[in-house]
């Protein structure tokens, strides 16, 4: 894999911090960085592993990929932990936004079954020619 000649930063807060907020894999948001316990992200050469503990976030927890979102929504939240939000209705939609100059949009996953309900995703990084194409807008992957 060619190197690239920037940094690309895990989350979008950490490329922010360092002067360039565009060049970011993924944007958690502000929900999600309340819940850190909850979910967990580990970054490899060639793709980054999200995985969801859905049993934390509570009860009837579905997630969608829509476009370049990742979205966890909760059906029945427990109210002791809703509680420890200031939010009238508490904690039930949170989102992962993908960055397609850095990440296929597709996301493949793990089968999961109860009592455990970790959801695991895999996204995969773009290579170095695919990135220069993307920002060439010739994206045909």
């Amino acid at each position: 894999m060619a190197a690239l000649p920037f940094k690309i930063h895990l989350f979008k807060k950490s490329a922010i911090e360092a002067g360039t907020p565009e060049k970011y894999y993924l944007n958690p948001s502000d929900n999600l960085w309340k819940v850190t316990s909850m979910w967990r992200v580990v970054e490899h050469e060639d793709t980054i592993n999200l995985s969801v503990d859905m049993n934390a976030f509570g009860d009837l927890v579905t997630i969608l990929i829509q476009g370049n979102f990742i979205n966890i929504n909760v059906g029945r939240e427990d109210e002791e932990k809703a509680a420890l939000f200031e939010h009238k209705d508490g904690m039930k939609n949170f989102s992962i936004e993908m960055n397609p100059n850095f990440v296929q949009l597709g996301v493949k996953g793990d089968d999961f079954e109860a009592p455990e309900r970790v959801a695991r995703m895999y996204i995969s990084k773009l290579n170095a020619e695919e990135i220069k194409n993307y920002a060439e807008g010739k994206n045909d992957f």
